[in-house]
């Protein structure tokens, strides 16, 4: 499969990982909210949710996953296994999964920052451009970059386009993921500021994963006047900066537009396709029905 923003991984790096794998994601909240839901294994990573008469259980990497050993837990019903794989090790389904898609699931971007080299080494010439202008004309000036509270948090993503435009349905899965004190502990809430006003016009969550070592960027936002002063790309330099200083130089983002999926994702993959990221195309998803209890 070929991608448009750019070159696909031949090879993924050692210890490479999508975030729904990190014990710190807090992938389990990721169903809606009215599901029940259950952890079901570590290797793969895996969870369970039911809405009632449907169940649904889901894995991500690379083992091939032991449904009978899940076969365990308050919500084992008869229900649908759907496996993510992160590496194509081999284009043929193991038995008793099936394909119903050539497709991949999903495009994310990575990137593993140099300690020797500047951050913005691989960015293309119009980010660093607008990094340039931020610094110049705002940074420290009109506007800073600070830590924000949830509540804070919250208030300014209710305004946002992206608010106006899709829901806060991302908003809402960041305070879910928030309750859970794993999560809690390895995220920060970063935002643009007016310095004059106390206005938030920018807004992004990062979850750090100390056990991949890498980072990822979650419910980012904007408000109308963040664009002039080129505030998403202060945030995304921001986020390359912090983890690097943490020591987690892997930067993964996830849900690169590409056929099949929502035109609205095509603006914000464009634009995250200025930062110097390697693309992997994960392999199609694989799925299985498996036998459980009815009731």
């Amino acid at each position: 499969m070929e991608c448009i923003y750019g070159p696909l991984a031949k090879e993924l790096p050692d210890g490479f990982a999508p975030p729904e794998m990190w014990p710190e994601y807090g992938h389990l909240v990721d169903p809606a909210a009215i599901c029940k839901r259950e952890a079901i294994s570590s290797d793969p990573m895996g969870i369970r949710w039911s809405l009632w008469p449907l169940t649904f259980e889901e894995y991500v990497g690379d083992t091939v996953p032991d449904v009978v050993q899940a076969s365990t837990g308050a919500l084992a019903y008869s229900r649908l296994a759907v496996w993510y794989r992160v590496r194509n090790n081999n284009s043929v389904a193991p038995g008793g999964w099936w394909q119903w898609s050539k497709q991949t699931y999903r495009i994310d971007g990575y990137q593993i920052l140099s300690f020797h080299e500047h951050i913005t080494a691989h960015w293309n010439k119009n980010a660093r451009r607008e990094l340039r202008l931020w610094q110049e004309r705002h940074m420290g000036t009109t506007h800073a970059v600070i830590e924000l509270s949830l509540e804070k948090y919250t208030e300014a993503y209710k305004k946002s386009l992206i608010s106006k435009r899709q829901g806060n349905d991302r908003l809402y899965a960041l305070q879910r993921r928030l309750r859970l004190p794993e999560v809690a502990a390895h995220t920060t809430l970063w935002g643009v500021v007016n310095r004059h006003n106390g206005a938030v016009v920018a807004g992004t969550a990062i979850i750090y994963s100390p056990t991949y070592k890498s980072s990822t960027h979650f419910a980012p936002f904007i408000l109308k006047e963040a664009r002039p002063i080129f505030a998403a790309t202060a945030l995304i330099h921001h986020w390359f900066a912090e983890s690097l200083r943490k020591g987690m130089p892997k930067i993964i983002t996830t849900n690169f537009w590409h056929q099949g999926k929502p035109k609205s994702w095509k603006g914000f993959s464009e634009f995250k396709s200025h930062f110097g990221f390697t693309y992997v195309a994960y392999p199609p998803t694989l799925y299985r029905f498996v036998g459980g209890k009815f009731f």
